[in-house]
């Protein structure tokens, strides 16, 4: 499969479909509608947009484990919040927004693309 087109566009209307889709439901968004991990930058979600699309895109699968694999393997093992014996504090802690909202994560991205006929 061939990964989805990304452009500064692209990434900015995928941001806004994440913050209406995922932030709102987000464990870590305060009552007030602001969420600081996104304002100091420490939002995974965020930050792993490029990585996650590329991720995403080489997968078509009804089941998780794919996409779950597909992220470890070229999101996940470049991660610089992953400790040096691939351990990972923030997923194993239920830090990591793209990991814990993955399957929403899926869903925007692939309807955003129009799914697999890429």
């Amino acid at each position: 499969m061939k990964p989805y087109h990304l452009d500064a566009e692209i990434l900015r209307q995928l941001e806004d479909r994440f913050r209406e889709k995922i932030c709102a439901v987000c464990i870590d968004r305060k009552t007030d509608g602001t969420c600081d991990h996104d304002k100091q930058g420490t939002c995974t979600l965020m930050q792993k947009i490029p990585e996650a699309v590329e991720a995403i895109s080489l997968v078509d699968s009804p089941y998780m484990e794919p996409y779950i694999a597909s992220l470890r393997k070229r999101v996940c093992q470049n991660c610089l919040l992953r400790g040096v014996n691939g351990d990972c504090g923030p997923r194993d802690t239920d830090r990591c927004m793209l990991d814990s909202y993955l399957p929403l994560v899926v869903e925007v991205i692939e309807d955003h693309f129009g799914g697999h006929g890429h």
